[in-house]
């Protein structure tokens, strides 16, 4: 009798998970001013957090702040909230621009590099002032 021959195949090669990146805002809360950090991601993803802070009571202001390329982003974010929701209708405070040093990754030494920080205020609070 003869063996069968096995054949013998490349086993599939194993899908890895890919884990949905899942993002959070980071955001500090001091006092009466809410601060939202932006980076480069998309705009729409900083306004419900932009949104609770300037629908409660105990929060005057909100300030946007950016370094480096997601400066622009930044001011994207300020504007689109601005004209997208009226039924919080937001001013821009002031804005302050500069540059800060930035600790390197490696945690040996700084680089200087751009900032800006918007503030913004919702029409309510300025009424009540």
């Amino acid at each position: 009798m003869a063996k069968k021959e096995e054949k013998k195949t490349k086993p599939a090669p194993k899908k890895k998970k890919q884990n949905k990146r899942r993002f959070r805002v980071n955001k500090k809360l001091e006092g009466k001013t809410g601060t939202i950090f932006i980076g480069s991601e998309d705009p729409f993803l900083y306004f419900p957090d932009m949104m609770s802070y300037l629908e409660r009571e105990e929060i005057e202001e909100v300030k946007l702040k950016a370094r480096g390329r997601s400066i622009s982003n930044a001011v994207n974010v300020s504007e689109q909230f601005k004209s997208r929701f009226k039924e919080i209708s937001t001013q821009v405070k002031e804005v302050n621009i500069g540059t800060e040093n930035v600790p390197k990754k490696d945690k040996k030494g700084t680089f200087r590099m751009s900032f800006i920080e918007i503030t913004l205020i919702s029409e309510k609070n300025k009424e009540e002032s």
